[in-house]
């Protein structure tokens, strides 16, 4: 199981990843979004956690869906295997409370449950 750190990592790993892969700035991310260039530099480096409204943003903007951020780059999305979509389904149904989760964790310092 991944820890909420591990999560997090991945994340900026993957949302920078994405942004350069695609040839994009800070900049321009930043202005689609409506964050500044400093809060998603923040992101991309595990800083900062942002909500859930700028990771959608976000992924919008990199054209990914918003789960994808949270997988692991090595881990490619194969949808004819029948456990990669249960985990995928999960994945989505379970990513608000695992967001809210993450932003709790970096608030107080400790995970919920």
């Amino acid at each position: 199981m991944t820890s909420i750190e591990e999560t997090i990592r991945i994340c900026a790993g993957n949302v920078k990843r994405l942004r350069t892969s695609r040839h994009v700035t800070q900049a321009t991310v930043a202005e689609q979004v409506g964050i500044t260039e400093k809060y998603l530099s923040d992101i991309e480096t595990g800083r900062k956690l942002c909500s859930l409204d700028t990771l959608v943003a976000i992924a919008n903007c990199l054209e990914v869906e918003p789960y994808e951020l949270l997988l692991p780059e090595n881990r490619g999305i194969s949808y004819d295997s029948h456990r990669t979509q249960v985990m995928m389904e999960q994945l989505k149904s379970d990513f608000t409370r695992m967001v809210d989760t993450i932003g709790t964790f970096l608030e107080e310092g400790r995970p919920t449950t």
